[in-house]
């Protein structure tokens, strides 16, 4: 069984985007992972007039992929115990060095360098930062 609507099937864009997003997947990293572009998954995932459908082995590819992450990362839930968080000592005049952002920590909260180092962990290839 798939873990995602026919191709064919209104259910199947909005199915797609959900899966990515709570498997933590950019575009980027599941293309890679497919074996297919970034542009396609966008165009796979949209909703508007842009929208185009998966080749039947495109869409094969992609179940297959989204199955075995998704078990991946169910059977990774149920045997890991939650982290412990080691204390953490505040020095008043050495900065703290920059660690990977957690899933749980606020944007706000979040140093640059935390934000680069968790959009690279996820499949980035680039960085662009405006002010």
């Amino acid at each position: 069984m798939s873990v995602l609507p026919d191709f064919e099937s209104a259910e199947f864009a909005p199915a797609l985007k959900a899966i990515r997003k709570q498997l933590q997947l950019s575009r980027t990293a599941l293309a890679a992972q497919v074996g297919l572009s970034t542009a396609a998954i966008q165009r796979y995932e949209a909703q508007d007039g842009s929208n185009i459908k998966p080749s039947r082995e495109a869409y094969e590819r992609l179940s297959k992929v989204l199955a075995a992450l998704l078990a991946d990362s169910a059977s990774a839930a149920v045997s890991q115990p939650p982290p412990v968080t080691p204390p953490v000592a505040v020095a008043a005049a050495v900065p703290a060095p920059a660690a990977p952002l957690a899933t749980g920590i606020l944007l706000a909260d979040a140093t640059l360098e935390q934000l680069i180092a968790r959009a690279k962990a996820m499949g980035a290839k680039k960085v662009t930062v405006e002010f």
